[in-house]
């Protein structure tokens, strides 16, 4: 069983040299990383130098700073049994790849699987409301059990659902909530998706600043995703909710920053939903 590692990066040299390293240390080298590079310089050439013995590297060129744009690129490049996408800022710990490929071997219905995050130290982190025990994927736990950069997915399956919507994601009005617009769409043509709590990727959290920054436009991705995938009112009504709640509670506790977080995030969310969504993948 092959893997491609599809790697869209901008800006990061240090970070993809981490990722790097750590794809040494792999249980199984049966890979490949397609780095999809989205920088006007040639800063990445002497890391992909360093590791162009050890491992099987493509480097692609593309001038569409869009993360989306940069996967499809990669995805029409690869050449695996199973395609994936790490952030450039990951790090695998070594039995990643050992355990998706034991998972998607003896589970032949299974059509993605995800896993949850940990920090570099390995205390959890940030990045999502991660469940604490395995679960199958469906349109309410895709919320709380899929990130991007720990979602894999058989390439003939990949290919069917058209890839990523590149009208979403980072680069975009819309920038989050891609890689729940593609398992739903996986959902939609009843895939099998499964989350599995000890398949742990590494990868830091952001500054509290930066998330606040961005929180109205990843809230509007978000957004945007659960009109165009006809979520239903329950969920919607959840999503809407749960950040005044956070607005209240840190407005209790003086913390502004963070509250100004939650009101951004529900901004989003609420913007994201009420934009028309034109018909397409």
């Amino acid at each position: 069983m092959l893997f491609s590692l599809v790697v869209p990066t901008l800006g990061r040299v240090e970070e993809l040299h981490a990722l790097l390293l750590s794809l040494t240390k792999q249980d199984i080298q049966s890979f490949e990383v397609i780095i999809v590079d989205q920088n006007d310089d040639d800063r990445l050439l002497p890391v992909i130098a360093t590791f162009g013995d050890r491992l099987t590297i493509r480097h692609i060129r593309s001038p569409v700073r869009r993360c989306n744009h940069a996967r499809n690129l990669g995805a029409r490049h690869a050449t695996g049994d199973i395609i994936t996408f790490p952030d450039d800022d990951c790090e695998y710990p070594p039995d990643v790849l050992s355990q998706v490929e034991s998972r998607f071997r003896t589970q032949p219905e299974l059509g993605f699987l995800t896993g949850s995050v940990i920090l570099p130290g390995g205390q959890a982190g940030r990045s999502g409301r991660w469940l604490a025990h395995d679960s199958a994927i469906d349109g309410q736990t895709v919320w709380t059990c899929l990130i991007e950069f720990n979602l894999f997915i058989r390439r003939s399956i990949f290919d069917a659902v058209g890839g990523f919507d590149e009208a979403i994601g980072p680069g975009t009005p819309f920038g989050s909530g891609e890689g729940q617009d593609l398992a739903l769409r996986m959902l939609a043509r009843k895939v099998t998706g499964f989350y599995a709590y000890t398949l742990k990727i590494i990868h830091p959290d952001k500054p509290v600043v930066l998330n606040v920054a961005r929180a109205f436009l990843y809230g509007r991705g978000v957004g945007r995703v659960m009109r165009k995938n006809g979520c239903d009112r329950e969920t919607v009504a959840r999503f809407l909710v749960r950040p005044i709640g956070g607005v209240a509670v840190h407005l209790a506790r003086f913390d502004m920053l963070v509250a100004r977080y939650y009101l951004m995030t529900f901004l989003g969310r609420l913007a994201g939903y009420g934009n028309a969504v034109p018909s397409g993948r």
